[in-house]
Parts: structure tokens; sequence; C-alpha cells
């Protein structure tokens, strides 16, 4: 007998072969498949007679296979079959392609359902590629019923996976349930064998409990495994306990040349609560450019310095570190903490005792002699999961305080769940100095209006821009083909600006003459930089005004606010231009993944939505968020079945989660 964890080789009709292809679905076992579930019905519950067949109506037919015949066409390699059908009412036609097996398979005198769409075919009415099933007395899986759709990959059909299924369902008596009946009863919800059976072969529409049993289960798992991490974090030690008053807050305050908005004075205090833990803190910071991070980590080093420790602050870029080290050195000149540059050219004569060090991730490479009480990394996103955990790995058993820092608007409906086991802390202000970026979105036939008076501005104004492509080289995908590549485009603006300085820039740039280019642009010797998204984060040109994003439905929202965000730093008034692929909403487009209208309707919020946090939550809606507590970052990897937006939910679950942690029910078989 089949059991949830049993391979899927086990079920019946599923070969090596076939098993190779399911798991290309993420399906490997018997528990992956049931939780496979439809994304759609097609409704064949009634039977339509012959003659009431009408054009364009998906229809399901009970009728005899009177003949049947294989056609030459005029295509080469294109085989049709013709059958004609009939009934009580009359007769009528079916016509497939390519389905040389249906004359071994359909018999003559037969009775037959044809599910399928009526098209008008050399003038008469017929049925275009219908699912056959044949009539034999037991419950029919393709036909006469709402037939389920599922996702599919290449070699593996709805109806395969119907059939898989059905072989589980009737193989397992019933499906063990995670839960007590007791449980279930008082959360009202179903049993776990009912819902997956009303899910997959429901006999009305499948009834919403059956979707909120499974959702219940994945947000309940997921808050589950967040608090339990969190809770481990607090029963381990720090590397260097720290003591932290108020003093030592009023004097870094005090020091400062401005005087701090709300959410960074709130989030300074936290650290400073965190800092006094006996246990490390785990806390994400999140703000925009601009928004005072560099300011709130700060803190936190002169923390580390204060208790004669050292603070570290890892950057993705040598570029960025240099920045972070220029804009603190002389504030912590000015409170007497000493501070050093670490990179993969500037090495260390001496590791420091105390004070702070900033660097690039030659820093992980020195974490055991540094043995840091604070370890603060920046663009947390740009490092790989395995690698911002190394600071998580233990020495001696203890571990630094860690805080990580992004730009990256991280929707707050997220940070209820997949953050559960970290602190966030949000800061809200936007900088007074910088004005919101003009955005627009450019169609093609727009786009040489666009690049004259892109030219004139540089030419009189003397403003500089970056051209951002997604791709280094063009892309030998045929569906990707129109997308334009950094080096291509480069040319390609080389003659279209004439007399302009245009340079080129992306990962593979060695980085000698990447230093060059930038420090070109800063000094304004450059009037167009064609990039990579490499620009994202850690460039910054005070005189940039202009961003130009190629094949723009290639990013997310999140991403491609962050690159405006490159343009309009000294307050100047900027400009940003979303130029889409140009298939872009048309049928048979690319259009970040179904071309249609949506993709857009998407760009063109940019044009009036400016909060980095509203435009996170509907990145979210669109494109999913990875497993944030996993090693994976992008795709509906972590929510299958709950939406991130439904707070009932997750706030019920988040209650319940807290009583299985502290034992004060025991829900689980």
């Amino acid at each position: 007998m089949l059991e949830l964890r049993s391979s899927i080789s086990c079920v019946p009709g599923i070969g090596d072969k076939t098993a190779e292809k399911l798991e290309r679905l993420g399906i490997a076992t018997v528990k992956d498949l049931l939780y496979h579930i439809p994304f759609r019905y097609e409704d064949f519950r009634k039977t339509t007679p012959i003659a009431q067949m009408k054009e364009g109506d998906q229809v399901t037919l009970r009728a005899q296979l009177a003949s049947i015949t294989k056609l030459p066409t005029k295509r080469r390699g294109l085989t049709m079959i013709k059958a004609k059908l009939q009934d009580e009412s009359g007769t009528t036609e079916a016509v497939w392609f390519n389905q040389k097996f249906l004359i071994m398979t359909l018999k003559k005198g037969q009775e037959y359902f044809f599910c399928g769409e009526v098209k008008s075919f050399f003038g008469k009415r017929s049925l275009n590629s219908p699912v056959v099933e044949k009539v034999d007395g037991v419950q029919q899986l393709h036909s006469g019923r709402l037939v389920p759709v599922y996702p599919e990959t290449d070699g593996i059909t709805s109806r395969m996976i119907r059939t898989y299924v059905a072989n589980c369902l009737s193989d397992m008596t019933k499906i063990p349930d995670l839960y007590t009946d007791a449980f279930l009863s008082a959360q009202q919800l179903l049993p776990l064998d009912q819902a997956l059976r009303d899910l997959h072969f429901p006999e009305e529409e499948p009834s919403g409990r059956s979707k909120k049993r499974l959702a219940f289960d994945e947000v309940l798992s997921l808050l589950v495994e967040a608090k339990k991490k969190k809770q481990a974090q607090q029963h381990m030690h720090c590397l260097h306990p720290l003591a932290i008053d108020q003093r030592i807050v009023q004097t870094f305050i005090s020091a400062l040349p401005y005087t701090l908005p709300p959410s960074q004075l709130q989030t300074v205090q936290e650290i400073a609560k965190d800092l006094s833990q006996t246990f490390p803190a785990n806390r994400l910071i999140q703000g925009e450019v601009g928004s005072g991070k560099t300011i709130v980590a700060a803190f936190a080093l002169y923390c580390a310095h204060k208790n004669h420790s050292v603070g570290v602050m890892v950057a993705p870029t040598q570029i960025l570190a240099k920045q972070h080290f220029d804009t603190l050195h002389p504030m912590f000149a000015q409170l007497h903490v000493p501070i050093f540059l670490l990179t993969t050219h500037i090495k260390l004569d001496e590791i420091p005792l105390e004070g702070a060090v900033i660097g690039t991730h030659a820093i992980f490479e020195q974490r055991e002699k540094l043995r840091p009480s604070v370890a603060i990394i920046d663009e947390e996103h740009r490092f790989g999961v395995k690698q911002r955990e190394t600071f998580l790995t233990e020495i001696d058993g203890k571990l630094p305080h860690m805080f990580t820092m992004t730009a990256t608007p991280i929707p707050r409906t997220s940070a209820l769940t997949t953050l559960a086991h970290i602190d966030t802390s949000f800061l809200d202000e936007i900088p007074t100095k910088r004005k919101d970026v003009t955005t627009k979105v450019v169609d093609e036939k727009n786009r040489e209006k666009a690049y004259t008076w892109i030219g004139q501005r540089i030419r009189v104004k003397h403003e500089q821009v970056f051209v951002v492509c997604p791709f280094i080289e063009v892309s030998e995908h045929e569906t990707l083909a129109s997308v334009k590549s950094a080096e291509k485009e480069y040319e390609n603006i080389v003659t279209l600006f004439p007399g302009l300085t245009v340079r080129l820039l992306h990962g593979k740039t060695p980085k000698n003459e990447r230093d060059n280019v930038l420090e070109m642009m800063r000094k304004g010797l450059v009037d167009i930089l064609v990039a990579t998204p490499i620009i994202e984060v850690g460039i910054d040109i005070p005189n940039a005004s202009m961003i130009v994003i190629e094949g723009a439905e290639r990013f997310g929202l999140a991403q491609l606010h962050q690159l405006r965000g490159r343009v309009g730093r000294s307050g100047q008034k900027a400009f940003c231009f979303l130029f889409p692929s140009p298939n872009t909403g048309k049928s048979g487009g690319e259009a970040f993944g179904p071309s249609s209208e949506r993709t857009l309707e998407r760009l063109k919020m940019l044009e009036t939505l400016r909060s980095g946090n509203e435009l996170a939550e509907l990145d979210l809606k669109n494109r999913g968020t990875g497993e944030l507590l996993g090693t994976r970052q992008h795709g509906w990897d972590t929510l299958h079945f709950a939406s991130w937006f439904d707070q009932p939910l997750i706030h019920r679950c988040s209650g319940i989660a807290e009583a299985i942690i502290s034992g004060t029910i025991q829900p689980f078989l």
C-alpha cells in the first residue's frame, strides 16, 4: 500500500523515465503528487446533443464512433485524424492533428465521451482535438465531470497526472492526517483526506474549506519553524557580552551634526536593547537609499568599541566598502573610534583589538581572528545565504550580534511570517533633499523621441545618464533574442549619440577598468554609462539625473525602484525611462511569463507609486518571494496554497504556533 513518503515510482503506471520528468515539477514522492493541486477545472459535467452544438462552445458529447480515418496534409510531417461521431440527435466530425495513436486505440461502433471546443472546419462544425474517454460505467476522470487541469511539463500532461492521482487515491484508503480530531474540530478544519480528494476530483466546485486547510497547514508549519529557530537563538551565548546604557546612546546621538528622525531614533534604541541581551541579536534593518541605515549601523559599531571589542561591517563590493569607510571615518574620528578598511586588495598589518573594521567578503575569511562582537552585513541580498550565515557559525560555542541591512523593500506582510525568527526595523523617512524621480514607460514608437530629448539635456545641461540592460551578451534563446544586451546596446548608443562619451560596465569588466570608469563618471568625464544591473547598489554618481532601463519587463518592481534610485541623488530633477522589449504586451511576446497587457500595467505602476514598500507588496503578489528561511531566493517556493496578504490566517497561525512552542497545546498526532 502506498504511503505519503513512498517514491513516486511506486505509483502504478509510473516508470523511471516518467519519474524523472515528474521531478521537473517538484514531484518525487506520493505526497508531492497529491499536493500538486489543479489550478483550474474544465466543466464537462453536462452532455450536449450533437444537434445543439454551437461554434465556440466547450461541450461534452456522448456519442458513438461511426468512422475514423487518417488523412494526408499538405504540410510536411503533419498528420490529420478525422472521425465521424453520431448520437440520437445527429452527426458531426472530430479532428485531431499528430495523434496517429488514435487510429489504433479508438474502435468503430464504441461509445465515448468527446470533450472539446466546437469550431468551424472547412465550413462544417466539428470538435477540435477533443479529449476522448471510453464510456464503460466506471467513474470518468477526463470527461463527464469537473476535470482538473494541472501545471504540466514536457512529456507530462494533465491527463497523465489525473490518472496517477486517481491511482494513488484508489490505493490509499485514507490519507493520514497531521492533527488530532479534537484540534481539527476546534479549528473547524476539514480532514486532510477529504480536502485533497475534494481538490483533485470534486463533484461540485471545490469548497473554500478545502483550500483553506492546505493554506492553514502551510502557514502554521512556516511559523512553527521560524519561532523554533528564534527560540534556539535565545539559548545561545554572545561572543562578547556588551554593556550598553543611555549615556552611550546620548553620546553617539550628540556627536551627529543633525537630529535623527523618529524611525532612526527608534532603531538606535532597538539596537541598544539588542546589544544588552545575554543572547546574540539577529535584526534586519530595511530602509531606502538615504534613509539612514549607515548611521544606525555606525551606532552598533560604536557600541562594540565602547566595550573594547571589534565591530565589523561587510559590503558586497569594494566600491561600497570604501564609500562606507569614507563616510564613517570623520564621524568616528570625532568619537575617537579606530576604523580600518579590509578588502581583498587591502590587508590589515595587525588584527585590531577594538574599533570598527569595514570591508568586503575578505572579512569572512578573517572572522575567527577578528572575533567581532558585532557583525553588520550591508545589502544582505547581494551575498549568498550560506555566505551570510558564516557569521552565524559558532566560535567557541558563541556568536556575535548580527545585523543585516538592505535597501531592497521588504513587505511587512512577509516579515510577519518568513522573518518571524528575525527582529525587523523599518526606516520609513524619505530623505528630504531627494525629489521624486519622474518615471515613464516608453513604447517603441516613442523611443527615438526619448533619445532626442535625452541627448538635448546631456548637451545643454551636461547631465549624465545610465542605460541598464538585463544581460551582458545577446541571448541565444529565441524568446529572449529581442531583449537588449549591454554589449550590443553600447555599440548602438555610441552610434546614436555621436560626440558624447559612452562607457560600458558589467560583471565581467576587470576591476581596474571598472574603478577607472566609475571614477571618470564621478568626475563628469562620461556622459552615458551602459551597464547591467551591477549599478543597482553602491554606485553614487551625484550628477546622474537620467536612467534608461531596457527590457524593463525582465525586472521586478522593487528592483526597478532600486535602479531609479541611482539618479537624482543630489536633489536635482531626475527621470527614469522604462523601455519594455518590443513585443511586450503583444500576443506571443516576451513579458515576464505569459505575455499580456498586465505586464505593461505592472510597469506603469512605477509612474505613480513612489514607496518602495508598496512596490514590494505588489511584487510579492506578482512574483513571489523565495524560501527566506532556506537557501533559495526567488519564486513561489515558500507559499503554494496560502497568500502573504491573508492577515487573519497569519495572525491566527501565529498564536497557535506560540502555543505549540510553549507546550500549551499538542495538536499533532
